[in-house]
């Protein structure tokens, strides 16, 4: 009986947060509710497809023509990317890659990683972001220990596989001039750009987050596109049209939110392959693009756009200034990507703080007895997804939060 009654409990509470959601993704420009057929079918799309390979399905067919990408080679279009994925998701179903695969990703940001993450979620794969910082050891280390079955590089990251085994198949995502593994673009270009046949499930998505022992580790993403989205749009004003420049690295939750939700919006997507500030201040007055997504570190050197700075993380307070209210910044993690989001009214009245709980997420500091921590008072963070019911703390964060309910990370 007790069962049933909290059983029931929890679909009242996940219908409630749904419909919520579905407000905030409206006002956003992302949900038609206007169009309920378009938007059960949308839905559906996701839930069968999966985060990577659904986003690209779904924002290909609502405006195929519309600018996807745009990168170091040129620019595609959202249909583009979704015909790219395509074929080569067919290329690599001829070469043995399945649902119980693991394609690893080693790329820098360009067309190229997105097309290796979106083609592999179409084949229900699982795909593993791979930091492009880690030494040849921990690198191999970790291809290892995530079990990758085939790998997806940039050419100048060559050097740090030699150590793999010949077992991992490898693909040229950027590939230089004599290069050896087979490049994505000759995949791309010999095989059929129509859609594969559907996965029996959907394909997962791993990041690496350093561990105590430092050795960097697998943590599975499992977060709900649209629940991210909603989390993401409901303070931080990204409307579609808008044309965003990522240069934070979208092997990172840094760089891969803020991608995937523009996409999603129909937003142009500006990527710079090398994170230089000098490459990427000249990317960003080239396309002057009014919203720029980057790191708390990438910034003191960067200039601001006219409107928005997305920063996954507290920058220096000199810097924030400098920003003035163009500053957003958020708190996530690789398995709960949006957990807190900070305008620039809440650097105004408690600078360094990466704000209160997103939508649907509550905040709590643990003491040592692990019990809440007063306000103010330092512990390990913890963060309750209320539409899942569950509770997490995000690995090794230490916090605190003001009488608002903004947090403020600590290490």
């Amino acid at each position: 009986m007790l069962k049933t009654v909290a059983g029931a409990r929890l679909r009242v509470t996940r219908a409630r947060w749904a419909l919520a959601g579905a407000r905030i993704l409206q006002g956003a420009g992302l949900l038609r509710l206007a169009h309920p057929v378009m938007t059960v079918r949308d839905g559906r799309e996701l839930r069968l497809w999966g985060a990577l390979a659904g986003t690209v399905r779904v924002a290909a067919r609502r405006r195929p023509d519309a600018l996807g990408v745009v990168d170091d080679r040129g620019a595609l279009t959202l249909g583009d990317l979704d015909r790219r994925s395509n074929a080569l998701a067919w290329a690599w179903r001829g070469q043995g890659v399945r649902q119980d695969s693991a394609v690893g990703v080693l790329c820098r940001n360009h067309r190229g990683l997105l097309d290796a993450v979106f083609a592999a979620g179409k084949l229900g794969a699982q795909v593993v972001l791979l930091d492009i910082e880690l030494r040849a050891t921990a690198l191999v280390d970790a291809i290892q220990h995530e079990g990758v079955t085939a790998l997806v590089y940039d050419d100048e990251f060559a050097h740090l596989l030699t150590a793999l085994p010949d077992r991992v198949g490898r693909f040229a995502a950027w590939a230089g001039a004599n290069h050896a593994a087979v490049a994505l673009d000759e995949l791309i270009a010999a095989a059929p750009p129509h859609e594969p046949p559907r996965p029996a499930e959907p394909g997962g998505l791993v990041l690496l987050a350093p561990s105590r022992r430092g050795m960097s580790r697998g943590v599975p993403c499992w977060a709900d596109p649209t629940r991210v989205a909603a989390r993401f749009l409901e303070r931080i004003p990204l409307r579609p049209g808008d044309a965003i420049l990522v240069a934070a690295p979208l092997w990172h939750i840094a760089g891969l939110v803020p991608c995937m939700v523009a996409l999603a919006l129909g937003c142009p997507v500006v990527l710079c392959r090398l994170g230089e500030p000098r490459a990427v201040a000249a990317v960003l007055d080239r396309y002057g693009c009014p919203v720029l997504a980057a790191t708390p570190e990438q910034l003191p050197r960067l200039p601001g756009p006219a409107r928005a700075v997305l920063s996954c993380g507290a920058p220096d307070t000199a810097v924030a200034a400098g920003l003035g209210d163009a500053l957003y910044a958020w708190y996530g993690t690789p398995s709960l990507p949006v957990l807190a989001v900070a305008t620039p009214q809440d650097w105004r009245a408690a600078p360094g703080t990466v704000g209160p709980a997103a939508f649907g997420c509550r905040l709590t500091v643990l003491g040592p007895d692990g019990r809440p921590a007063g306000i103010g008072q330092v512990g390990r963070v913890q963060v309750l997804d209320l539409p899942a019911g569950e509770a997490q703390r995000p690995q090794g964060h230490i916090g605190r939060v003001d009488a608002r309910g903004r947090l403020v990370i600590v290490e």
